[in-house]
């Protein structure tokens, strides 16, 4: 008997090994998955590194005000009226901690003593408005501390022809040196595993129901299990390929940074496309043909492409819209790999965001077993 099970065992693990190499070449000779599966996300990263090396934006920055007097609150208005300012008030602990992790270019401190009187010399005394910046950027530093001494010096020659009243003092802070890119490209490498995991698994099930492989199957000494699990291994092993050279592409020729361990991302990333792989098996075993399946992967996918932080921050959306963009498994899966590759997060930081994947993934597998159909 124990002998018996040996044999079967080894016969079922030889069966799984085959299927699996099998699914990965036949994967692979699908050009048209492989281009949006590999080369699209590619080309993204392209595009996208390209106008965000080339191209300036508006520069973001984070303001602190200490003083409440009447000069302060002038060069307040003055700053928020320039145009290539988007300024944000805030705490200045809150402000250096977002200067650090890149999500902001500068940070302004308007201190307390900032255009107090003098009773001795019934003037207002001389004080420094102060400017940090990231040193990684040095002209983003220089250009906008132009455009604020030349501020301060307009509000200066406004109140008095004496020698300078109001100055700037500017100092670069060490930080990760995080740019547009290094956004962008955990999104896409995000965005890339949901869609291999959607339409690479629902359309290749829909072609073998259609064509009647998997009804054959059934008659076959191989085990129904072993099948779905070599589809899904060969899919992990494109993610792999896949989530390398995106990374591989962003880091070496965009110079994207990695905070964070490679392994934790990786591990983050499998769980991610685990998760997505229950999509698609619970769409391929609902429907019918690819008329059925289409639609329904279109309507989950496109909400959480649009509304889950991938190209842009979801700190636009309304309120209500961001509470339920919280739990999508796309926003979890991105949050996740971003704060890993941008502050280097551990995983046990980021423990919602896993323990809301493997919610979504039990729920998905659960769905996917009751609708499963062989034909």
């Amino acid at each position: 008997m124990a002998k018996r099970k040996i044999t079967e065992s080894t016969r079922w693990l030889t069966a799984f090994r085959s299927l699996t190499v099998a699914s990965t070449k036949m994967y692979m000779r699908n050009y048209t998955a492989l281009f949006f599966t590999l080369f699209f996300p590619i080309l993204l990263i392209i595009v996208f590194g390209y106008l965000f090396k080339n191209n300036s934006f508006s520069t973001k920055i984070a303001l602190t005000n200490y003083s409440q007097n009447l000069l302060a609150k002038q060069t307040v208005e003055t700053l928020k009226k320039v145009e290539a300012f988007k300024i944000t008030e805030m705490s200045e602990s809150e402000a250096r901690d977002q200067l650090g992790k890149g999500k902001i270019d500068s940070q302004i401190v308007i201190p307390e003593e900032f255009g107090a009187f003098d009773p001795a010399t019934q003037q207002l005394k001389p004080a420094k408005l102060k400017s940090y910046y990231n040193e990684a950027r040095p002209q983003q530093g220089t250009t906008n501390n132009l455009i604020i001494g030349q501020i301060l010096a307009g509000i200066n020659s406004g109140i008095t022809k004496s020698p300078v009243l109001v100055s700037v003092d500017s100092q670069g802070v060490k930080t990760n040196n995080l740019g547009s890119i290094d956004f962008f490209l955990p999104g896409v490498i995000a965005l890339s595993i949901m869609q291999l995991g959607i339409f690479s698994v629902a359309f290749g099930f829909i072609q073998y129901k259609s064509t009647g492989a998997l009804r054959r199957l059934q008659a076959t000494p191989v085990h129904p299990f072993a099948f779905v699990l070599g589809q899904g291994v060969a899919r992990l092993v494109v993610a792999f390929v896949q989530i390398g050279l995106l990374l591989g592409l962003g880091m070496l020729i965009f110079g994207a940074k990695l905070v964070g361990p490679i392994w934790d991302f990786m591990l983050v990333a499998t769980i991610g496309a685990i998760v997505f792989l229950g999509f698609g098996f619970a769409i391929a075993g609902w429907a019918k043909d690819e008329n059925q399946a289409a639609p329904v992967a279109q309507l989950i996918q496109l909400p959480m492409l649009f509304l889950s932080g991938v190209f842009f921050t979801r700190e636009g959306l309304p309120s209500f819209l961001q509470k339920v963009t919280d739990y999508l498994p796309l926003t979890f899966l991105s949050d996740a790999l971003r704060k890993i590759a941008n502050e280097g997060a551990s995983l046990w930081s980021l423990r919602g965001d896993i323990l809301g994947l493997i919610v979504w993934g039990v729920v998905v597998y659960f769905i996917a077993v009751r609708v499963f159909k062989w034909e």
